[in-house]
């Protein structure tokens, strides 16, 4: 079958469906699935609601579907379109739990109102990313109602948890055994194609001092009598804590200087210090005993960093780096040389994969297809943040992220671009039919 008609055919389909694909976006965008880690209330979170609907509607196109819940409540979805061999596999994967609204009063129009205002449809979701989701129903639909057989399977992933580190959605989806040759996570990205994205590890440095009363800490500062110098052995470690800070800021800004990626900004190997604890004794989780007492020199500081590095790096070269660092940094200490910091990695289980697909890969090249055929430029970058698109890396797979414009994520007012829904799904199609091959 000549593929310019049958894309041509696709195309027309979704023009006729715009009104059907905003109505899916609306109603997607009304159901509050926050994800219920951001919840005093979890039961109140409509994750399973919003999956509810969203079987209804793929069990409406004949297509085998399974669903399970890694976690109770929140239920994962995989729906397939098989392909009748000979061609690649394809997988679109797209979330559907969302963070707070935040302050409400911040946002002019109602966060679950799904209200369309001149060309942009507004409400928690809209972009990150519930319309990325509906574009690529809408491009399987157009495939189902066209008659169009592919050769390869088609695969759709539509998963909880995104937004608190994937643990119940995209990472059980690959555990269960699910695989593709390729796959197309549909966040935002503008229409460009955003072919890297860094590594990302949450890793915690405990630094250990000596607890010691307050009081005494002038004899720490001003050399007294001896006397006096008894009772101030105390080494309080927030102010160790904050040395390391001081020189780590110099670590990251040199680390930065010394290695770049091609799609992505100077810089974006940042250590940011996020949460920062001291006080006294060190409690089973990790954190201070005690927080609530200046009367006291602290023996503990606690600090945990979101950790990021390049699209082409490994976890385990930039432990190496990391651990060295600290490790020299100790000896410039005299305590610290004997009671060195403590190292916890993948703290709260938060460990994204880097990836970096060649600009020449054939699903790329055809993503540039499908914009050709639509008259649009092919613009590559690389993902500032992480995404599901780790997890597929990790695992083998070759990922992208493509997914439709707009504004607000994770802010007030946030809006998916309609015209970019629209032409999001015709680019999906397009990517399907080239990639997975129509069976004659």
């Amino acid at each position: 079958m000549n593929l310019q008609a049958v894309e041509l055919q696709a195309h027309q389909r979704l023009d006729a469906l715009r009104a059907d694909i905003i109505r899916l976006t609306q109603e997607m965008v009304a159901f509050k699935s926050i994800n219920p880690r951001f919840m005093s209330d979890p039961e109140t979170s409509e994750e399973t609601d919003i999956q509810d609907y969203l079987e209804s509607r793929l069990r409406g196109l004949g297509l085998p579907l399974t669903r399970w819940e890694k976690e109770m409540r929140r239920p994962n979805l995989v729906a397939m379109l098989p392909g009748s061999g000979g061609g690649r596999s394809l997988a679109f994967n797209g979330h559907i739990d969302v963070v707070p609204i935040g302050d409400v009063d911040g946002w002019d129009y109602d966060p679950w109102g799904s209200d369309i205002v001149a060309g942009k449809l507004y409400g928690r979701g809209a972009v990150d990313m519930k319309a990325g989701v509906a574009a690529f129903i809408a491009a399987t639909e157009a495939i189902i109602a066209g008659d169009i057989a592919l050769k390869g399977d088609l695969q759709l992933h539509i998963v909880v948890d995104e937004e608190a580190g994937g643990y119940a959605g995209t990472r059980d989806v690959i555990a269960r055994g699910y695989r593709a040759d390729a796959v197309i996570v549909a966040e935002p990205t503008s229409g460009r194609i955003d072919a890297a994205e860094g590594g990302l590890s949450w890793v915690r440095v405990t630094i250990r001092g000596r607890a010691a009363h307050a009081g005494w800490r002038f004899a720490q500062i001003y050399p007294q009598a001896e006397a006096e110098a008894q009772n101030a052995d105390g080494v309080n470690a927030i102010e160790k804590g904050v040395k390391f800070l001081q020189a780590l800021r110099e670590f990251e800004r040199d680390w930065a200087h010394s290695r770049h990626h091609p799609l992505m900004p100077p810089g974006i190997t940042t250590i940011n210090p996020g949460v920062i604890m001291g006080g006294v004794g060190l409690a089973a989780d990790g954190k201070p005993r005690v927080t609530s007492n200046p009367a006291m020199i602290p023996d503990v500081c606690v600090i945990d960093f979101d950790f990021k590095y390049l699209p082409t790096e490994t976890f385990e070269e930039v432990r190496e780096q990391f651990e060295a660092f600290v490790s020299a940094f100790a000896l410039t200490d005299p305590w610290l040389r004997d009671h060195p910091p403590k190292l916890q990695w993948h703290l709260a289980n938060i460990d994204f994969p880097p990836f970096s697909t060649p600009s020449d890969h054939p699903l790329i090249d055809a993503v540039r297809g499908a914009h050709q055929s639509l008259g649009i430029g092919t613009v590559l970058t690389g993902k500032r943040a992480v995404t599901d698109a780790a997890f597929y890396a990790g695992a083998g797979m070759t990922p992208i992220i493509l997914g439709p414009a707009g504004e607000g994520l994770h802010g007030d007012n946030e809006y998916v671009d309609l015209n970019s829904l629209i032409e999001t799904a015709k680019v999906f199609a397009g990517v399907i039919l080239r990639w997975c091959g129509i069976a004659e």
